[in-house]
């Protein structure tokens, strides 16, 4: 029984912290900063990734794996950008992502 009252004393604070701290996120999330941030985030997500090109030759093995899976799986949020912004923005990414699959292939190789 005691348990129970514990778990669900835990269970109705959770709920609560969820309910009540909702309102203030949701506030931010569709001001116009939060959605213009939201909307940025495939742009910050983009640079981070290809200002590594300059230094592939440094990164391991396991860096180069990752960051291969950071473009394939920011690849489907550019794919829903307007048509020129998604034309650019593809084959941008394309290309970082063919240079770090290269240099993998290389090290992997020696």
């Amino acid at each position: 029984m005691k348990n129970r009252l514990r778990t669900l004393t835990i269970a109705l604070t959770a709920a609560g912290s969820v309910l009540f701290g909702a309102p203030h996120f949701l506030d931010h999330l569709l001001s116009p900063r939060g959605i213009a941030e939201a909307q940025n985030d495939w742009k910050n997500e983009f640079d981070d990734i290809c200002s590594k090109t300059q230094d592939s030759m440094a990164l391991t093995p396991d860096e180069l794996k990752r960051l291969v899976g950071r473009c394939d799986a920011l690849r489907p949020r550019i794919e829903k950008l307007e048509e020129t912004q998604r034309k650019v923005y593809l084959k941008r990414l394309q290309m970082c992502r063919d240079l770090f699959a290269f240099v993998l292939e290389s090290k992997e190789g020696k």
